[in-house]
C-alpha cells in the first residue's frame, strides 16, 4: 500500500510539472510571437519612407509585397496558436489518464511490473 501511495505522489508531481511547463511554454511562445510582430511593425515604420523613395516601381512593389506576406504569415500563425495549445493540452491530459490507469494495473500486487506472487518461490 505504501508503494502505491508513493506511485500516486509521483504521478501527481509529474502532472503538476507538466501543467507548469505547459503554462510557462505558452507564456514564452506568446511573448516571442508578440515581440516579433511588434518588432516587424516598428521596422516597417522605420524604413517605409526609404521604400517609398525607391524610384523603380517593380522593386518597391516587390518589397512591399514581401512585407505584407510576412505580416499575413504571422497572422496565420497567431490564428493557429489556440488549436496548437488545445492539442498539447489534450495530449497531456490523455497521457496522464493513461499513466494513472497503467499505474493501477501495473502494481506488483497484480503480477505485473514485479514478482507479485507469480512464480515467486525460493529456489
Amino acid at each position: 500500500m505504501r508503494k502505491f501511495l508513493k506511485n500516486e505522489k509521483a504521478n501527481t508531481a509529474a502532472a503538476v510539472m507538466s501543467v507548469i511547463l505547459l503554462i510557462v511554454g505558452f507564456a514564452v511562445a506568446g511573448l516571442l510571437f508578440t515581440f516579433t510582430q511588434v518588432l516587424g511593425g516598428q521596422t516597417y515604420e522605420l524604413v517605409e519612407d526609404d521604400i517609398d523613395a525607391i524610384t523603380n516601381t517593380t522593386i518597391s512593389d516587390s518589397i512591399k509585397a514581401g512585407i505584407v506576406s510576412n505580416f499575413e504569415a504571422q497572422q496565420q500563425i497567431g490564428d493557429y496558436m489556440p488549436i496548437i495549445a488545445l492539442a498539447i493540452i489534450i495530449t497531456i491530459v490523455i497521457s496522464l489518464i493513461i499513466g494513472g490507469i497503467a499505474s493501477k494495473f501495473m502494481t506488483p500486487a497484480m503480477g505485473f511490473g514485479g514478482y507479485g506472487g507469480y512464480g515467486g518461490g525460493v529456489l
